[in-house]
This record gives structure tokens, C-alpha cells and sequence, in this order.
């Protein structure tokens, strides 16, 4: 790899990985240190993929300052050093709660690159959330953030570009004194539809099919909560069999459960009669098939017919929204049969219908498009208008806020322009906090948060009903809690449980005074056409975090949100828009979010085509973006070897050259992969390209892999990213599948270097240095298993033949190198080199993508009988809707390499004559044999030899030194000593305890396989 004489910058040699994984890990999670929470970047508004704000510092950081700067210099820059003072003032000592130090990176962007950081741009084409344009701009850079989706560009001005051009101005004292008249109008116009309490639970009602009795149908029952500190916890509900009704009540006492269910079907407590209650209809429809559509009709009739409520509707709203339970403090209060909260709720619905001409306008009302995939739950079963999701009052509720916001916005606009739509707003985002627990589509989560609301865009891939759902106050506690003022006034920031308020203090206090509100932008555009909106050869950092395939289809879950927006703010959107927009064919006025170069795959027909084309195209609009001596930093987390392929592909298209490859932590580390004890990937990887220039390879020959893998300079560039590789890792502390998926990033970065006359494909170069690199990294552990760590230590010389054959069978067979690299990362300490006493079992993506990009495939290694398959169970409710993505208890799929039992007649997969074919099958035969034959060593070897008549000499020896690695790394209980019965075994023992069978055992077959090894 040639410079072209472009500097190197620090980020492709060295970072404090240490400590900025520690302050990842940190920043991720929830809550960071007991006693109290902190402000946090999400809690502005929901975005669906957050990174570590203190992370994206580090990066951006690194990518600007050259390859001189001391490691001591550059922490005291991003602020390590200052988390010990951040820790004295009560904040978490973390990067994000400090300010870095901008006079210091000036100084020393002047002195070594020679501008000021005011004429640095740094881009995030996919900005989000906003963590990397707000750290790049508070380290004093010039920042421009793109979006390609309006609710994410409005999330970018409120949190970057607004609290950085109006501090000063008074941002946050002008919002706080707004949001004081805005809770106390909506209690004002709200108060009469709640009494004062901190949320509802309701059931849905459903009539028995055969005796018309209603019947609530709901998951909490009996325990409303595990949390001990609430009274009357529990719910009990007692039915009357002649007058087919009910009454309920809470206890202090577990009572039994009121409706027996076997699957999809419940048995009517009344008549006794089964009757189908969800799921696929065997006959006709279901009975919740039927509540949804008797809902829509009951909302239809009068927020589209415009029809006045009747007492007839007024019953039949209670029938289908059983008021149930409220929560009082810690208190659990049967509602079921109080007037006076039923009275109120039918009041609420009233009200809609006399107030529908003037509020019309501020609800929700755009039909959910077709195209919306996470809502298609909700059109299958007849909600086709977004107004459908919420019961009368909480609808009433969205629109009279909305109206309100909408005024405000109107008023504070005409008279500070900009700045007043700012502040409106935050306003506007409140409204979308409470919405998303105000639907008929959250639940109830029985545990002991303060709500216990699981609200509606929680994480499934499609809108979840469960059978109950949960409303939460939108002017005693939703309001409160999203704005927050109490905390923000009082300047206690760690207090905060998740309000918007306490966030817009802490940014105001760190932009104040601070002059940086000229040196940032925030574009709605695409970023696949990002020429057109900066224009070429004009960054000088690309950092950037992009969505992959279908992780999240960020249109699809923001278009709940945004047809809330365009109503609230609906006076400003103009404003808000108009600088900004830098996309052609949508407009604010749209009652949809724009999808259609959206870089993700909808759907399995899709499959990846859609997201290979858009990424390419993004890539090399990077590149036209990027000055010569530019740098991207490309953000991956997507583990398939599909979406490998479509970034080292892109980025080779795009005439990139990676040049370093970093294991960064940006997630907790609870995920479910982590808890259930499988092997996952845990970190992100960080990806540094530049325009370097590629060497031109030489006589490489037809076969282009089997001519890289002897070419010397591919061999020796392999050589040193992987030792790179390792010692990054190590400093990392990296996971055995971190650490695999740094080598496959350094597979990327050699493919990226090189060029082959007449190949413009970039799989050919991947596959040569995915192989390279797999084999580099192997080796060396078979060095240390044979010479330190195994129980039978070898010579050198005869180390030296076993991981020289088993190295030539990995380099020439994609299952061995697959087969050994899955055994090696679950039972083998990837350190020590000694054998795990536990093996750790693979979770099937990390399986299939670490097999597919070495060649093979998981499925198929299963298949021949060489991987095992095991169920593990992720925690979660106990209830759960099958077939709606619901979060109850999920088994998944968990594999590991086998090691006899590919032999077992009973447990073969494939016939001897498959499994004799596959070098790893041949290793398993072989060791097996020679732990069973009888006699010396030499003897045995002799035996199994005239065994193989059949196999050629290259044949045994591979399969020898893979037998000999596999009985060196094998657990006792692996090689069936669970009690010692091998064969002519005690001759050997010569009096030694039977502790130690399995060790003589496993030498004398160790031994005896040395033999079959030709000498040098």
C-alpha cells in the first residue's frame, strides 16, 4: 500500500481502546451508576439506533489529528482526563458529560495540518440520532448532518443545530417558560376525561361466540406486578354464570386464573364452551379479529362519518375498553363498575364527536400506507387509519395537545421566527413521547418501573397487540415526565428518568458562549446522491454509522410519529424545512415519510439486491465528497457474510483502500445472545478507508485465489494486518467472536490493497485473503495447543509437521478451515490455547457468516454430521401473542462442533461414504481409531494404515494432524470417558491410577497419529 503521499492520521495506528470501550459500554446502557440517571441524547426523542456519543468524539477525533500526536495529548483533547472531574460534580465520568478540550485541538490542527478546525468539515451522511455531528461540532469542527428522513432531520436541528446557534438567545429559559403554559393548558382542557393517578390498564372485550357473555380479556391477571412493594397486586375477577357478567377486584392475595386458554383458544367462563380467541381462523373470524374491527368501525363513525355519540355507542365503547385497573402511587385499584372513571372516559369520547369539525385537522387521520410494514399488523386486522391505534381518549388527547403546540407555534414563530419554531419544537416532541404510550398497542409490563407501560414502538419488527394494553396520563404523568422541568429548572440533570428538558439544558449549557452556531448544518437529502448537496472534493471526514438491510426500516416506524409532527407544528414546517431541504420529489407537506432510496431491504423477496445497489451507490458518493487526504469511518454491526461482502465490495468499487479495522463496544452487554451464553458478536467494528493507492500483483495466474494465497506481498500484507489484528484484540479484551470478526474486517483491508490485472471483481480478492487470514490466525494456536497449552506437548519438530498439514488441508479445504476455526472459537481459550472446560455454543448468524465467508456453509457442516444444534431460551414474559411479535420466551437455536458423534450410526447425518470424503470426517475416523486400536503406538499406526489402503499418502497425514489437534483440544467427556473402555488400554497403565486413563489415552493415540505424518 502506497500513500500517494497523504498523511496519515491517528486513527489508523492507534486509539485509547481501553478506554473508550469502557466508556461505549457505559454510555450505552440505561442506567449508568446506582443513585441516578443522566441525560442522555435519545431521551430528546426516539430514534431506533443510537451510538455512544462519547465514542463517536474518539473517532471523529482521531480522523483529524495526524499520526504524531501522542496517545496523552489526544486523551486530554477528548476529555479522558476530565472524567474524574465530571465524576466531582456529580455527573457519570464519562467522554459525553465532559467538554472536550477545543483550544487544545486547534492549536494542534494548526501547528500539524495547518487549518483551524472551523475549516474542517465532517460529515455524517446518515446522522440520525445525531451523537457524531454533535460531538464533531462540539469539538469545535465544522459539522454538516445529512438525513434522508424528516423525523430524524428534526431530531438532528433540536439536538445539535438549534441548542448550538440559540443558547445564548436563550433557548433553553424560552422553551422551559413555554412548556410551563403548555402542561398547564393541557390540564386545563384534559383534567375532566382523568382523575389523578399514574395509568390505566384496560382489557379488551370479547363476547362468548355461543352464550353472548362478555369476557375481559387480558395477560395480567392474576399478578398485575412481581414488585413487591405494591399493594394489592393482584387482580381477581369472579364471574356470574347466570347473569353472564362479571365483577373484579384487587388483593393482597394470589387468586387463581379466571380463564383456562390452551393456544389460540379460551374457554368461555360462563357456558364453559371453547371458542378460538386470535391467531390464523380456522372458520369465519376470530373473537379478536372481531374487536378490532368493531373498534375501527366505533372510531370511523365519527372521527371520518363525523356521527354524533349516542349512550348506545357510549356502551359499547366500555364493552370493547374495559376499564380495568388504575395505579395509584403503589396502589392497584379495580376500575371495573366505578361510574365515575367510566363516566369520564365515555366523556372523553363525547367530546371527540362534538369537537371532530375543530380538531379534525390535529389528528392523525393519513390512512397507513401500504408500503409501512411494521404497521401491517394493524391493517390486517382493519385499523387502515393511523387515528385507529389510539381508543377515543387518548385520541382526544393528541389532537387537543396538537392544537395547542400548533397555536404556540403559530404565536412564537411570527414573533422570533426560527428560534420560536425551535422552542415549539421540543413542544412537538413531548406530544410523540406521550403518543407512543397512548395507544392500543402497548402493554402492560408488570414489573416495577414507574408506569410499567411498555410502550408501542418497543422493538418488534411488526405493531404488537397484546390482550391488554395500558394508557398512561398524559397531564399527570406522561407530559411531566417527557418535559421534565422541575429537573431542568433545578439543574440536578442526573435525576432525570428519560425527559426532554433536562437534555436541552445540559446541550445549552455546553454550547453557550460557545460561538459554534455558524459551524453547522443539517440537510434533509440522500445520501447515495451526496455530491448534489455538497458538491465534490469538499470533506475532509466521512463519519458515519449506516443502517444494514432490514435492521431497522427507519420509514416504516418514524411514520407514526411524523403524521403526529406535520399536525403540531404544521404553522412552522416551513421554516423548519425550507433551509434545509435537499430533497427533490417530498415536501413537509407529505402525510408520508419519504422511503423510496431508503438504504435498507424491506423483505425477503427484496432480498438483498436493494441494499447492495443504494450502499454502492453511497459509497461512491463518499468517495466523490471526500478530499484526496480524506478519511471515512464507516460504523459496522450487521453479522452476515452478506452484508461483509456488500461493504468490502462497496468500498473496493469505490476505490477505497482500508487501512485500519477497530473493535469498538456500543452496546450493552445484555443483550440476549450475551445472557443465553452463546457466541455473538458484541462489538461494532470501526472501519477506516482512505484514497490511498493499490499495488498492482503480478503474475497471479488464471487461478487468482490459489495464485494470491503463494503471491509473497499478499502473503506478507496478510501477515501483518493479522498480527495487527491480534494485538488489538487483545488490547480490546475482545470476545472469541470479536475477535474473529477483527480478522474478517482484516480480510477486508488486505483485499482493499491489492489490484490484479484484468480482475475488476472483488470477491475473488476477498475470499483469497479471508482464507489468508483464517489460516494466520489459526496456526499460531496450534503451535501453542501442541507446545504449551495441550495435555501432550510435542517437540518443535513435530509441532511443526502437524500445523504444516493441518495448515495446507485449511488453505485447499473450506470445511476443515471452517470445521476448525468453529472449534477452536467455541472450545478452545483463544489465549492460553487450552481447551475450555465448558464448550461455548454458537448462535447460528455468527455460525453461518463466520462458515459462508470462509467458503462453507453451517447447514451444510450440520448436515454431514459435524455441528451439533442445541435450543436456548431467551427470558421474557410468560404471555406472549404468537405470531405477533410478541417478547415472551423465544427458543432459539445454539450450535458447536461435534466430535464422535459424527460416527455414531445412530446420530449419522450422512452415510460413511460422505463423511470419509471430508477431511474433518476422515480426522474424527482416525482418531477414533487410534484411541481404540490396541498395542503400542507404531503397532496401531501400522493397523490403521492398512485401514486406509484406499486414501492417498497427502490424504492421511491431513487427516492425521487435524486428529491430532481435535484429541489435544478435546474435553475427556469428548473422547467418551465418562468411564474408561478403551481398548488394550491397561497394559499401558502399569499400576497409575484410573484418573489418568484418559491421559494415557489420549497420548498414545496422539502418538500413534505421529506416525502416520511423513518425516521431513
Amino acid at each position: 500500500m502506497t500513500s500517494n503521499g497523504i498523511g496519515g492520521k491517528l486513527i489508523e495506528e492507534k486509539l485509547p481502546l481501553r478506554e473508550t470501550n469502557n466508556d461505549g459500554e457505559q454510555e450505552a446502557g440505561f442506567k449508568i451508576f446506582k443513585g441516578y440517571f443522566d441525560p442522555k441524547l435519545r431521551n430528546i426523542h426516539t430514534w431506533f439506533a443510537r451510538r455512544p456519543a462519547g465514542v463517536a468524539r474518539v473517532l471523529t477525533a482521531a480522523s483529524v489529528l495526524p499520526l504524531n500526536t501522542s496517545l496523552g495529548v489526544f486523551k486530554d483533547v477528548v476529555g479522558f482526563t476530565l472524567t474524574n472531574i465530571a465524576k466531582k460534580k456529580k455527573m457519570p465520568p464519562l467522554v459525553f458529560y465532559t467538554s472536550p478540550k477545543r483550544g487544545l485541538l486547534e492549536r494542534l490542527s494548526i501547528e500539524n495540518i495547518g487549518k483551524s478546525p472551523k475549516g474542517i468539515v465532517i460529515v455524517d451522511p446518515m446522522a440520525g440520532g445525531g451523537s457524531i455531528p454533535l460531538e464533531a461540532l462540539r469539538l469545535g469542527l465544522r459539522t454538516i448532518a445529512v438525513e434522508y428522513n424528516p423525523v430524524a432531520y428534526l431530531i438532528l436541528k433540536a439536538t445539535v443545530e438549534f441548542p448550538a446557534k440559540y443558547a445564548d438567545a436563550g433557548l433553553f429559559e424560552e422553551t422551559v417558560r413555554a412548556a410551563k403554559e403548555f402542561i398547564a393548558r393541557a390540564r386545563e382542557e384534559l383534567g375532566k376525561y382523568y382523575t389523578e393517578n399514574d395509568g390505566y390498564i384496560f382489557a379488551r372485550g370479547v363476547r362468548c361466540p355461543f352464550c353472548g357473555g362478555l369476557i375481559p380479556v387480558q395477560g395480567v391477571a392474576p399478578q398485575i406486578t412481581g414488585a413487591s412493594r405494591f399493594k394489592r397486586r393482584y387482580l381477581k375477577i369472579d364471574f356470574d354464570k347466570e347473569r353472564k357478567t362479571f365483577t373484579a377486584e384487587t388483593t393482597e392475595m394470589k387468586p387463581s386464573k379466571p380463564i383456562e386458554k390452551r393456544g389460540n383458544n379460551i374457554k368461555c367462563p360462563y357456558c364453559e364452551r371453547w371458542f378460538q380467541l386470535r391467531g390464523r381462523a380456522k372458520a369465519g373470524q376470530t373473537a379478536f379479529d372481531e374487536w378490532f374491527q368493531e373498534h375501527a368501525k366505533l372510531m370511523k363513525s365519527v372521527v371520518e362519518e363525523l356521527g354524533q355519540v349516542t349512550p348506545a355507542m357510549g356502551e359499547k365503547l366500555l364493552e370493547l375498553h374495559i376499564p380495568l385497573v388504575k395505579q395509584v402511587g403503589d396502589t392497584f385499584i379495580a376500575m371495573w363498575g366505578d361510574e365515575e372513571e367510566e363516566k369520564r372516559f365515555v366523556q372523553a369520547f363525547r367530546d371527540l364527536g362534538n369537537e371532530i369539525l375543530e380538531l379534525q385537522e390535529y389528528m392523525p387521520i393519513d390512512e397507513i400506507p401500504t408500503e409501512n410494514r411494521w404497521a401491517s399488523t394493524a391493517k390486517n386486522k382493519g385499523l387502515t387509519h393511523w387515528y385507529m391505534l389510539f381508543n377515543p381518549r387518548q385520541l382526544i388527547a393528541i389532537a387537543k395537545l396538537s392544537k395547542m403546540v400548533a397555536e404556540t407555534a403559530e404565536k412564537l414563530a411570527s414573533r422570533n421566527g426560527e428560534f420560536g419554531a425551535a422552542v415549539a419544537l421540543y413542544l412537538a416532541f413531548a406530544i410523540d413521547k406521550m403518543a407512543d404510550y397512548n395507544t392500543i398497542a402497548t402493554h402492560w409490563q408488570g414489573t416495577g418501573f414507574k408506569t410499567g407501560i411498555a410502550h408501542t414502538l418497543r422493538g418488534e419488527s411488526t405493531i404488537d397487540f397484546r390482550q391488554e394494553y395500558a394508557e398512561a396520563i398524559p397531564i399527570y404523568k406522561n407530559l411531566p415526565w417527557a418535559l421534565e422541568l422541575d429537573v431542568a429548572e433545578s439543574g440536578k440533570l442526573t435525576k432525570t428518568a428519560g425527559g426532554i428538558l433536562p437534555v436541552l439544558k445540559f446541550l445549552s449549557d455546553e454550547f453557550r458562549g460557545s460561538g459554534l452556531g455558524d459551524r453547522v448544518e443539517a440537510y434533509l437529502g440522500d445520501a447515495t446522491r451526496l455530491s448534489e448537496i455538497l458538491g465534490v472534493g469538499t470533506v475532509d471526514v466521512i463519519n458515519v454509522d449506516p443502517p444494514y438491510f432490514e435492521q431497522v426500516i427507519y420509514s416504516d416506524r418514524s411514520e407514526f410519529f411524523w403524521v403526529i409532527l406535520r399536525r403540531a407544528l404544521k404553522p412552522v414546517l416551513e421554516l423548519l424545512f425550507k433551509q434545509g431541504l435537499r430533497l427533490s420529489g417530498w415536501s413537509w407537506t407529505s402525510p408520508v415519510v419519504p422511503r423510496e432510496r431508503e438504504v435498507v431491504t424491506y423483505d425477503k423477496e427484496d432480498s438483498s439486491s436493494r441494499f447492495r445497489k443504494f450502499f454502492k451507490e453511497f459509497a461512491k458518493e463518499t468517495y466523490k465528497v471526500l478530499k484526496d487526504d480524506g478519511v471515512l469511518v464507516l460504523w459496522f454491526t450487521h453479522p452476515t457474510d452478506v452484508a461483509w461482502r456488500t461493504v468490502g465490495e462497496a468500498l473496493y468499487e469505490a476505490g477505497y483502500v482500508v487501512s485500519k479495522v477497530w473493535p469498538v463496544q456500543t452496546e450493552m452487554k445484555t443483550r440476549y445472545k450475551k445472557q443465553v451464553n452463546v457466541i455473538a458478536q458484541e462489538t461494532s467494528l470501526v472501519i477506516v478507508a482512505r484514497k490511498y493507492s493499490r499495488k498492482r500483483l503480478l503474475e497471479v495466474g488464471t487461478d487468482v485465489k490459489r495464485g494470491l494465497l503463494n503471491h509473497p506481498e499478499f502473503v506478507e500484507a496478510t501477515k501483518s494486518v493479522v498480527e495487527d489484528a491480534r494485538r488489538v484484540s487483545k488490547e480490546a479484551g475482545a470476545s472469541p467472536a470479536d475477535m474473529m470478526a477483527l480478522m474478517f474486517g482484516s480480510a477486508i483491508s488486505v483485499a482493499t490493497r491489492f489490484e490484479v490485472p484484468g480482475l475488476d471483481k472483488f470477491d475473488p480478492l476477498f475470499n483469497a485473503a479471508a482464507t489468508k487470514v483464517d489460516e494466520l490466525f489459526v496456526a499460531p494456536l496450534l503451535h501453542k495447543v501442541l507446545v504449551e497449552a495441550g495435555p501432550v506437548k510435542l517437540s518443535e519438530a513435530d509441532a511443526s509437521r502437524v500445523v504444516e498439514y493441518v495448515r495446507r488441508a485449511m488453505l485447499r479445504d473450506a470445511a476443515t478451515r471452517s470445521y476448525i476455526t468453529l472449534w477452536f472459537l467455541s472450545r478452545v481459550d483463544l489465549e492460553t490455547g487450552k481447551c475450555r472446560d465448558r464448550l461455548l455454543p454458537l448462535s447460528y448468524d455468527f455460525g453461518q457468516t463466520v462458515t459462508k465467508l470462509l467458503g462453507h456453509d453451517i447447514d451444510r457442516l450440520r448436515e454431514d454430521g459435524l455441528v451439533g444444534e442445541s435450543i436456548v431460551e431467551e427470558p421474557g414474559d410468560e404471555e406472549s401473542e404468537e405470531g405477533e411479535g410478541g417478547e415472551g420466551r423465544r427458543r432459539g437455536r445454539a450450535f458447536y462442533p461435534v466430535m464422535f458423534e459424527a460416527l455414531s450410526a445412530t446420530n449419522a447425518k450422512t452415510p460413511w461414504a460422505k463423511i470419509s470424503s471430508l477431511v474433518p470426517g476422515r480426522a474424527l475416523y482416525l482418531a477414533y481409531l487410534a484411541l481404540h486400536e490396541s498395542g503400542a503406538p507404531a503397532v496401531r499406526a501400522n493397523v490403521i494404515r492398512e485401514k486406509l489402503a484406499m486414501w492417498s499418502d497427502e490424504d492421511v497425514a491431513g487427516a492425521a494432524a487435524l486428529a491430532i489437534i481435535l484429541l489435544e483440544t478435546a474435553r475427556d467427556v469428548d473422547l467418551g470417558f465418562r468411564q474408561a473402555q478403551v481398548k488394550g488400554l491397561d497394559m499401558y497403565i502399569q499400576g497409575s491410577s484410573r484418573g489418568h486413563e484418559a491421559m494415557v489415552a489420549r497420548e498414545l493415540a496422539i502418538r500413534t497419529l505421529l506416525h502416520l505424518l511423513p518425516r521431513a
